[in-house]
């Protein structure tokens, strides 16, 4: 069996695919459920190395249209991030520019009684780099390839068909 460009590109692009999704799904998080009544506050925290890229999630199961504040400070309790979550679910991410203990803090701002679930965590941005650049030199690959098939490629016109 004879590997072309093509075939090489498409297992660089399998390969780094997945070795991002392993290096991501073994990186550290932590969750917790909450339940806060109108003006309630609770918070969670996780330890972040420095040069990272720090994720979140606040799922509201119940949503009814009220969001919910949110405030990510690093230890000197200094804003990093802040907003409202306004949807049924809602991801962010936010860089760490040194390492330490960030948390996040959620208040609620609707009338009721509300449940959230929170899940704080880390990219690990730095090693799935390596993947995400495999994954990048397979694409530039398959683009080449894709060229160089597509080069001499001509369609025949005849000029009694054209008006």
């Amino acid at each position: 069996m004879r590997l072309s460009i093509f075939k090489i590109s498409i297992l660089l692009i399998i390969i780094g695919a997945s070795g991002t999704g392993i290096i991501f799904s073994e990186a550290d998080r932590s969750s917790q459920l909450m339940s806060l009544k109108q003006t309630e506050s609770e918070q969670i925290s996780m330890f972040f190395e420095e040069n990272d890229i720090g994720y979140f999630t606040i799922t509201n199961p119940e949503f009814q249209g009220q969001g919910v504040y949110f405030r990510i400070v690093d230890e000197n309790f200094d804003t990093i991030s802040k907003g409202i979550a306004e949807t049924k679910m809602s991801i962010r991410y936010f860089d760490v520019k040194e390492s330490g203990v960030y948390t996040i803090i959620l208040t609620n701002l609707a009338q009721e009684k509300m449940s959230y679930e929170v899940e704080i965590g880390s990219t690990n941005a730095l090693i799935i780099s390596i993947p995400a650049g495999v994954m990048f030199v397979g694409g530039l690959l398959l683009l080449f390839s894709s060229y160089m098939k597509l080069k001499n490629y001509r369609i025949a016109q005849p000029d009694e068909n054209i008006k």
